[in-house]
């Protein structure tokens, strides 16, 4: 009968430490917790009550979906904020007329920003993008019949840098802050404004 010969399968010695590697990184490897952000209300604010039957919101503003534009990527989009600012903030008290609030801008624009080159760039932190954001919406007000219109319009714009050795997290983090105090300084242009040029068409009481 033949014999049978055991084989030994000679080890490499670099094996063994790339397999502890290898164990080791997929032991750190753990997903990215996903951060649940709050939608931005304003219903903790005195409502703007308007002497129309209906308020009707036209999202005039379309994102392009490409860069630099970023909206659509955001934690909280401007468009969304402004919808709600408008159901929270505005209320028709009458039997006639309209109110239209219109989102003409809702934008925020990323631009990469240059970093700084040879020895000076090893001991800074270089920011890495900078973030314009612009909030634009108009408000019509046409009483029955034609009996009387007016408007009010306000523009918020707001610009912050973010560094480049930031989390995904700390990143998100701080772009909900950055649109929710875009939203802030909308707000409080457009009660202004409202209260300037569309005082006759407020509900009295």
């Amino acid at each position: 009968q033949p014999r049978l010969r055991e084989m030994k399968i000679p080890t490499a010695p670099f094996l063994l430490p790339a397999l502890c590697l290898c164990l080791l990184l997929t032991a750190c490897e753990s997903p990215l917790q996903e951060v649940k952000y709050p939608e931005l209300r304003f219903n903790h604010l005195p409502v703007i009550e308007l002497n129309v039957a209906r308020i009707d919101i036209v999202e005039q503003y379309r994102s392009p979906l490409r860069p630099p534009n970023v909206e659509h990527e955001l934690p909280l989009a401007p468009a969304k904020a402004m919808r709600n600012w408008a159901n929270d903030r505005l209320r028709a008290v009458g039997s006639s007329g309209r109110a239209t609030f219109i989102i003409a801008d809702a934008s925020v624009k990323a631009q990469p920003l240059q970093k700084k080159k040879g020895l000076k760039a090893m001991f800074t932190l270089d920011q890495a993008a900078r973030y314009d954001a612009r909030l634009e919406a108009r408000l019509e007000v046409e009483t029955a019949a034609g009996l009387g219109k007016g408007f009010a319009a306000a523009a918020a714009t707001r610009q912050r840098t973010m560094p480049e050795a930031v989390s995904m997290n700390d990143r998100d983090d701080a772009l909900y802050r950055f649109v929710e105090e875009a939203t802030k300084d909308f707000d409080r242009v457009m009660v202004a404004n409202i209260d300037r040029h569309l005082a006759p068409f407020k509900a009295s009481r």
